[in-house]
């Protein structure tokens, strides 16, 4: 389960309602607006817009139960999920704004690459993929795995400072094998996450990352985060249970009791 929070304005409400338009067509126009405000904890969608544009607002936790609650009771019946994907959205135009450099993949899209014909990208080239890579991070691809990645990260414990051995990579394959569920109990994941969208969600959910630049100069794709290290191997073994370093752990252990026991099992 996650807590989203997102930013709230103009351009945002108008953001969920053009994508709820599309992705839940046979809801007349005035319902999905209130149902709108509803989930974002606002009397009606006319109180949200004022509140917003009085500036006594920036942020809104969303709520899918108060969403579908309110399509319920005017004979609508609609799965959360369509709510939190559009305002999903929301928060993750937030983080890329924010972060110029974050695409799909990481941090930048890495150094020049050959090209079919043999010859290697030109800066033209290297521009066009970092824009590519970058726009898949606004689409409905990256979504799912968003919240999931939220949904971990709830489990992760932060640091004071950013620790060696948290890097992004790691972090994001414990991520994409993590169950969990939307918070009114839907199935979530697991579910593939991006290395970039792992990102985006650990700064939507308030950690820090450093950054990193490879021996050409060339942003380093992963990032390293303010996160436990003990709290992330935990939970790789938890959640990865035939992973290696849960392998590692049960073979230190074996080799632990069969130093104390050497002749066999401490039982008698």
């Amino acid at each position: 389960m996650f807590t989203l929070t997102i930013p709230v304005s103009t351009d945002g409400l108008s953001a969920i309602k053009a994508d709820l338009t599309r992705k839940l067509p046979d809801v007349k126009s005035s319902h999905r607006c209130e149902a709108i405000a509803r989930g974002l904890g606002f009397r009606t969608y006319a109180t949200a817009l004022a509140a917003v544009q009085a500036g006594a607002t920036s942020t809104a936790q969303v709520r899918g139960d108060l969403f579908v609650a309110y399509l319920a009771e005017h004979a609508f019946a609609v799965s959360p999920a369509a709510f939190y994907h559009a305002a999903a959205k929301v928060a993750l135009r937030d983080v890329w704004e924010r972060t110029p450099k974050l695409t799909m993949w990481g941090i930048g899209s890495g150094g020049p690459r050959r090209k079919e014909d043999g010859r290697w990208e030109d800066f033209r080239d290297m521009n066009a993929r970092f824009k590519e890579a970058r726009s898949e991070l606004l689409g409905d691809g990256a979504v799912k795995p968003f919240l999931a990645s939220l949904a971990f990260l709830g489990r992760v414990t932060p640091t004071k400072t950013i620790r060696k051995g948290t890097g992004s990579y790691w972090v994001k394959h414990i991520a994409e094998n993590f169950a969990c569920s939307y918070p009114e109990g839907e199935k979530l994941g697991p579910t593939y996450v991006a290395n970039g969208v792992l990102i985006a969600a650990a700064l939507q959910a308030g950690f820090k990352m450093k950054t990193y630049v490879d021996n050409l100069g060339y942003d380093e794709l992963n990032v390293s985060f303010n996160m436990s290290k003990p709290c992330l191997e935990e939970l790789d073994c938890e959640v990865r249970p035939d992973g290696a370093r849960a392998q590692d752990r049960r073979h230190r252990e074996a080799m632990k009791r069969n130093r104390h026991y050497p002749f066999g099992s401490a039982t008698f």
